[in-house]
């Protein structure tokens, strides 16, 4: 059974501005149900619809000089760290492929739930090539990108009444191998940091003067955080690291998230992954350059819920 089919996308100016890797299911803290059937197991779709142009002027901020694409050696980078991971609500593992592009099956995590009911709900992925999954019993596992073993963290739930949230790594600066997990509280009162060794979230900092929501993060390797809201109409937006605050936001066009959605940044350009019609995913890739969204894939038979990406992918298209 194939995961998914090719798409040509429609693609379309984007419509307003102001003076930002990871995933969930849209509608409910518990989420909701699966829109259809996982593949076979190792399968992998691909189809047409190639790279645009690289990312160039925008609204966005860029990085300092010296940034790259940490595609280079001592980088400390795992070579499993620098795909974009996906995560569907009945917990299948998946590695997407941005150039071909393509969804290859990795298998199931099987995290020890308690015995409690409960399904992935966001996910991001650090330097090593770890995952970290939030669950909605509101729990974070560890799974190993390359294998979707999956192992419990100590992590304590609801702190700062934070019961569920997107997440997303950030290099700490430009070019650093420190990186920072970064949530965002789904109830849209704003963003914290998460202490990767003592499991502990910071207070909460608001986004500002601005309308909150429900946002998925998806971070850099030169130190830049966005974010996915879901409001309507859905804004990408870049966001201060240390205060919470927008940068600067633009609205993809034409963007219905449906019943579950998921964001990356990979190669200059973002990647929408939604459910727009609960019958399967699709993926639309955001360029910044053009200001342009174009499908590039639909029918993923699996309603994905988490993106995770590292600070070791690249920033600019790859040559």
């Amino acid at each position: 059974m194939s995961l998914a089919s090719g798409a040509s996308g429609a693609s379309g100016a984007s419509g307003a501005s102001v003076a930002s890797v990871a995933g969930c299911a849209a509608g409910s803290e518990a989420g909701l149900g699966l829109a259809g059937q996982g593949g076979d197991g190792g399968g992998t779709t691909q189809s047409g619809g190639g790279h645009e142009g690289g990312a160039g002027g925008s609204l966005f901020e860029t990085a300092g000089a010296g940034a790259g694409t940490g595609e280079h050696e001592g980088d400390g980078c795992a070579d499993s760290a620098r795909p974009i991971y996906l995560l569907g609500q009945q917990q299948s593992l998946y590695r997407f492929d941005p150039a071909t592009p393509s969804v290859t099956e990795i298998g199931t995590i099987e995290c020890p739930l308690d015995g409690v009911a409960a399904t992935p709900f966001s996910m991001a992925v650090d330097r090593k090539g770890t995952a970290w999954v939030l669950f909605s019993n509101r729990r974070i596992y560890h799974v190993d990108v390359t294998t979707a073993s999956c192992t419990p963290t100590d992590f304590e739930r609801s702190q700062q009444l934070v019961h569920l949230f997107g997440m997303g790594f950030a290099s700490n600066e430009a070019g650093s191998q420190e990186e920072s997990l970064y949530v965002a509280d789904f109830n849209g009162r704003g963003m914290a940091k998460l202490d990767t060794e003592t499991l502990v979230m910071s207070p909460l900092v608001p986004y500002g003067e601005v309308e909150p929501g429900a946002a998925e993060l998806t971070g850099t390797g030169d130190g830049r955080l966005f974010g996915f809201f879901k409001n309507e109409p859905s804004r990408v937006v870049q966001l201060d690291p240390a205060t919470g605050h927008f940068v600067s936001q633009v609205m993809p066009p034409e963007v219905k998230i449906g019943s579950g959605w998921a964001f990356a940044f990979w190669g200059g350009e973002f990647y929408l992954f939604t459910n727009p019609e609960g019958t399967g995913s699709q993926v639309d890739r955001y360029s910044l350059s053009a200001g342009t969204k174009t499908t590039v894939l639909t029918g993923i038979q699996d309603n994905i819920v988490g993106a995770g990406v590292s600070t070791c992918a690249p920033t600019v298209p790859p040559q």
